[in-house]
C-alpha cells in the first residue's frame, strides 16, 4: 500500500467522524434531557408525597384526640351503666328480699289465724257441753218435776274441754331457747315436737335445720348428716337449702368424708352463688385445697 492510499483512507475516516460526531452528540444529549426530565417528576412526586403525609399527619394530629374522647366516654358510659345495673340489682334483691319476710310473715299469720279459729271452734263446743249440763241441772231440780215422782234423768257427764294446740310460737321460741342454752337433746324433743305439732308452719324448715345443728353441735356428725338431708329433701327451694347442703358438707369433714364434702361445697356455688352459704362455701374448699 503506498502512502497516497493511506492519506486518502485516513481522509475518509476524517469525514466520516466528522458526519456521525453530532448525530451521537444529539442522541446524548436527549439522553441527558430525558433523564432530567425523569429526575424533575421524581422530585415532583416526591414533595407531593411529602405533602400528602404531612397533611395525614395533621388529620391523624386532630382525629387522635377525638378518638381519645369518644374511648373516655365510652369508658364513662359503661362505667355509669355498670352502676346503675348493680343498682338495680341491689334493689331488686332487697325488694326480693322484703317479698320473702312479707310472705313468710303473712304465713305465719295465717298459721295463727288458723290456730285461732280451732281455738275458738273448740272454746264454742267447751260452751255448748256447759250450756247442756246447766239445761240438765235446772230439770233435775225443778220443783214441779219433782211433784210428779218422776225418776230425775242422770246427770250428764262433766263436759272434757278437748286437747288446745298449743301457740306455735311459743312453742319454737322454747325448743329454740333450749339450743341456745347448749341443752341439744331438749332442743331436738323440742323441734321435733313442734314439727309434729304444726307440720305446715312456715318455722318447720327453721326447725328441722335447728334439729340438724342440735345433732351436730352435740357431735352426732352421722345424725347431723341425715337431718340435714330431710332440710334438702323436704324443704327445697327455701332459704335453709344451701344452709343445709354446706353445714352438711361440715358434717362430712368432721367425719372423714373430704369427697363428700367438696361435692357439697362445690354444688352450694354452683347453684346459689348470690347467698351468703357461697361465701362460706368457697372458704371451706380453700381450707381443704391447702
Amino acid at each position: 500500500m503506498n502512502v497516497r492510499s493511506l492519506t486518502r483512507a485516513g481522509l475518509f475516516a476524517i469525514a466520516v467522524a466528522g458526519v456521525l460526531a453530532p448525530a451521537v452528540a444529539a442522541a446524548q444529549n436527549r439522553e441527558h434531557l430525558q433523564l432530567f426530565s425523569d429526575v424533575r417528576m421524581l422530585q415532583e412526586q416526591t414533595q407531593q408525597l411529602r405533602l400528602a403525609v404531612a397533611s395525614l399527619s395533621e388529620a391523624l394530629a386532630k382525629v387522635g384526640p377525638r378518638i381519645d374522647e369518644q374511648a373516655s366516654a365510652t369508658r364513662k358510659l359503661f362505667a355509669d351503666q355498670g352502676l346503675v345495673i348493680g343498682a338495680l340489682t341491689d334493689n331488686a334483691r332487697i325488694l326480693r328480699e322484703k317479698l320473702d319476710a312479707t310472705n313468710v310473715s303473712l304465713s305465719k299469720e295465717a298459721h295463727e289465724m288458723e290456730i285461732m279459729r280451732q281455738e275458738l271452734a273448740a272454746q264454742r263446743t267447751l260452751l255448748t257441753q256447759i250450756i247442756a249440763l246447766l239445761t240438765a241441772t235446772s230439770a233435775v231440780t225443778d220443783p214441779a218435776a219433782a211433784g210428779t215422782g218422776a225418776t230425775p234423768p242422770a246427770a250428764a257427764p262433766p263436759p272434757v274441754a278437748p286437747a288446745q294446740p298449743q301457740n306455735p310460737q311459743r312453742a319454737f321460741d322454747s325448743a329454740f331457747g333450749d339450743y341456745a342454752r347448749g341443752d341439744f337433746e331438749m332442743a331436738i324433743t323440742g323441734f321435733e315436737y313442734y314439727i309434729k305439732i304444726f307440720p305446715t308452719s312456715p318455722d318447720a324448715a327453721r326447725a328441722r335445720f335447728h334439729i340438724a345443728e342440735s345433732y351436730y353441735g352435740r357431735g352426732g356428725f352421722k345424725e347431723a348428716v341425715a337431718a340435714y338431708e330431710q332440710v334438702i329433701t323436704i324443704h327445697k327451694g327455701t332459704d335453709w337449702e344451701p344452709q343445709a347442703i354446706y353445714k352438711q358438707g361440715l358434717a362430712y369433714e368432721q367425719l372423714g368424708q373430704t369427697a363428700r364434702a367438696r361435692t357439697n361445697w362445690e354444688l352450694v356455688r354452683r347453684t346459689f352463688p348470690d347467698g351468703s352459704a357461697y361465701m362460706l362455701a368457697t372458704q371451706a374448699l380453700a381450707r381443704i385445697n391447702k
